[in-house]
């Protein structure tokens, strides 16, 4: 249990730090940018070292969020290296993947937190 809460809270702060820089100037908004990039980079960490045992359903949504924690890094590392102009361009983008990520790694939580639906049933044994 204490897997599915600790990757809720970092999906949570990852929203709200892109949120915040989305606030901010770009000049303002880079060292938030830096510690998501961060925080986004430990998500995926806590994610793929945690969902071998997972269902099927919820390994769909893990990876969901894995792909958009990526998108995220990858757009906030333009973010850093972009000029002003465009860098405003990207923290839309930037803010918006880190939203797809809380919201699939919620998903992935929830689906993970299902009892696992019951095998098929064992063949009678013979006696």
């Amino acid at each position: 249990m204490d897997f599915f809460n600790k990757t809720m809270e970092q999906a949570k702060q990852l929203q709200q730090i892109a949120a915040d820089a989305m606030q901010k100037t770009i000049e303002q908004a880079q060292p938030l940018v830096k510690d998501a990039v961060i925080k986004a980079q430990d998500l995926q960490k806590t994610i793929v070292e945690q969902t071998p045992g997972v269902t099927a359903a919820a390994q769909e949504h893990y990876n969901t969020a894995l792909q958009h924690a990526g998108t995220m890094i990858a757009t906030g590392k333009t973010v850093l290296e972009a000029g002003t102009a465009a860098a405003q361009q990207h923290l839309s983008t930037f803010a918006d993947q880190a939203k797809k990520v809380a919201d699939a790694t919620i998903s992935a939580v929830n689906a993970a937190k299902q009892p696992k639906p019951p095998g098929p049933p064992e063949p009678p044994t013979a006696t």
